[in-house]
């Protein structure tokens, strides 16, 4: 497994321990009145398990398993680097802010909505830029 195969699948893992701590503290919140449990919770719980972890480990993954890309092709290592960087801090916004708005509920056109928003974008547009570049190791 190369280098950017095992940063992939290693940050996952830490998303999947996040997810997993929130999802107790979620039940110890629910089940034995300890702590305080927002519906955004519910949100930041499933993201951390649904993008943090299941998507960066099916990327990590599918950049140690799949071919090679053919030699010219666009390919370039750099640009699943890029990914990552924009993947990994936008999810880790994205957590922070679906928590914070379970604090500070806010209404259409307030600050932390509009965040939720831009990094949600910036989550698409990482996940696109990755398919984009791994599309020439698809080779039939």
């Amino acid at each position: 497994m190369n280098k950017l195969s095992r940063v992939y699948v290693k940050t996952a893992l830490c998303f999947l321990l996040l997810g997993m701590l929130t999802g107790l503290h979620m039940s110890s919140a629910k089940h034995l009145a300890a702590g305080s449990m927002h519906p955004p919770y519910i949100v930041a719980h499933t993201h951390l398990l649904m993008i943090g972890f299941f998507l960066l480990t099916s990327m990590g993954v599918a950049l140690w398993k799949l071919p090679e890309a053919p030699a010219g092709s666009r390919y370039k290592e750099g640009v699943a680097w890029l990914a990552f960087a924009l993947l990994v801090p936008g999810s880790i916004a994205r957590f922070v802010l679906e928590i914070w708005l379970g604090y500070y509920p806010a209404e259409h056109g307030e600050p932390i909505p509009i965040a939720i928003f831009c990094v949600s974008c910036l989550q698409v547009g990482a996940v696109g830029l990755f398919i984009w570049n791994l599309w020439p190791r698809l080779r039939g």
